[in-house]
């Protein structure tokens, strides 16, 4: 899933490529990898993590519950933080599109607290698609981000 700067419409962050008429596009770089930082984040269950890896990702993305199925929040776009990663062949991430036309599909799925509820509230924890991260291939993992 190698992310490409959409050039039409001179887009030149991210917070732009949205904005855009037309097909919207990732507009991250075609390589690089997470930033891992130690910034503690606790877990519902009380669970402590101290390590977050920061991505970016290139518009704004569904976020979904512990079974994949049902979306209950939003990530806004940008450089975003995640716990860990977890593969599940048997739900495929939404297909995203790249400048060329060129398909992102994946079964990863990364770790987080959203920035929003679709009822438009405080976002939940839960699983947002590999394929909005800028970072990473089709059917591979995020690299530098841990399994769940």
């Amino acid at each position: 899933m190698k992310l490409t700067r959409l050039g039409a419409c001179g887009a030149t962050t991210l917070a732009l490529v949205a904005a855009c008429a037309g097909t919207v596009t990732p507009a991250g770089a075609a390589s690089g990898s997470c930033t891992a930082r130690y910034e503690p984040k606790t877990y519902p269950s009380g669970y402590v993590v101290d390590t977050v890896y920061y991505c970016d990702s290139w518009q704004k993305a569904p976020v979904y519950g512990r079974t994949l199925v049902t979306q209950h929040s939003w990530m806004y776009a940008g450089s975003n933080w995640y716990t860990c990663q977890r593969r599940d062949i048997g739900h495929q991430n939404p297909v995203t599109y790249n400048a060329d036309g060129s398909a992102n599909r994946n079964d990863w799925w990364l770790f987080t607290l959203a920035d929003e509820s679709v009822e438009g509230g405080p976002g939940y924890w839960g699983y947002l698609p590999a394929t909005y991260v800028v970072q990473g291939d089709n059917w591979q993992p995020v690299p530098h981000v841990p399994d769940c």
